[in-house]
């Protein structure tokens, strides 16, 4: 028996939800009465105690290599959604590395505009501003500490943040309006915090097996298997076995029938465009 050359797994699973259903319905405990609810059988089928033996058993096989196939689709469908989900965690970081930087860069121009002032008798006076990029920005270093890798920014940022908070520092930037610069630092450095890890937790997802061929094969093979075994069962001198066959196959043929038709549906190759011949010399055009 070959199966449809374009049946992938999506038909599979949906065969076998169809097929249980039926299965269901024709099956009735011996003595059991039938429900308002219960779908009507066809005529010349009756309510079955058990299957068959030689269908119940590649039944369950094929319902078993459905049900793992379906799960290993949904394993691969969540650990696809986590890369994605990884992907925009990615992009975060990249923009909250960026906002930081930025930040401090502004943080340290508005500090060395407020140092280059003359002393003029106000207070703050220049030389606290002096101090503060002296404990932010030391030479020779400066600002390259923005430039090193996560851990190390984030260890030298943690202590220019806690010289920040400092009652000294805050008079310099109170006295000398960077207080904006102060909140968006404050800001970008919680935002960067929690894109890297240090200041929430970050779990790695681990990898999932992604080729799922060996239990596609396996669901196949239970399907060819079934149906052969349905379709055998069918015999004129057994009575309501060619209603049961046709009853659990039903599913199968109509499949069958929607693949064909998506086929013929199917718009027809353009053929390849072949260049055509120069024109012979002296010909005409």
């Amino acid at each position: 028996m070959v199966l449809p050359p374009d049946l992938v797994a999506d038909d599979v699973i949906g065969l076998r939800d169809q097929m249980s259903a039926r299965i269901a319905a024709v099956l009735r405990p011996r003595g059991g009465k039938r429900k308002e609810a219960d779908a009507p059988l066809p005529k010349g089928l009756e309510p079955l105690a058990a299957l068959p033996p030689h269908i119940d058993r590649p039944w369950k096989r094929f319902d078993a290599a459905a049900t793992e196939l379906q799960g290993f689709r949904d394993l691969r469908a969540s650990a696809q959604a986590d890369q994605r989900h990884s992907a925009a965690s990615e992009e975060e970081r990249s923009a909250a590395n960026t906002d930081v930087d930025d930040r401090w860069r502004a943080f340290e121009q508005w500090n060395a505009g407020a140092a280059a002032l003359s002393d003029d008798g106000q207070t703050p006076a220049p030389s606290e501003a002096r101090w503060l990029y002296a404990q932010l920005f030391p030479a020779p270093d400066g600002l390259r500490f923005i430039t090193r890798r996560p851990r190390v920014q984030w260890a030298a940022m943690v202590q220019r943040m806690k010289t920040l908070e400092e009652e000294r520092a805050q008079a310099v930037i109170e006295g000398f309006g960077g207080t904006r610069h102060y909140r968006q630092l404050i800001a970008a450095h919680a935002r960067f915090g929690e894109a890297y890890g240090f200041t929430n937790v970050v779990l790695a997802k681990e990898g999932t097996p992604t080729d799922g061929r060996p239990q596609w094969s396996a669901a196949r093979d239970a399907l060819r298997s079934l149906i052969q075994k349905i379709e055998s069962h069918a015999d004129p001198e057994i009575p309501g076995s060619e209603a049961l066959a046709a009853f659990l196959l039903a599913p199968y043929v109509e499949m069958v029938d929607d693949l064909a038709r998506t086929r013929r549906r199917a718009p027809a190759r353009k053929p390849e465009a072949v260049p055509a011949p120069p024109p012979e010399a002296g010909g005409t055009p």
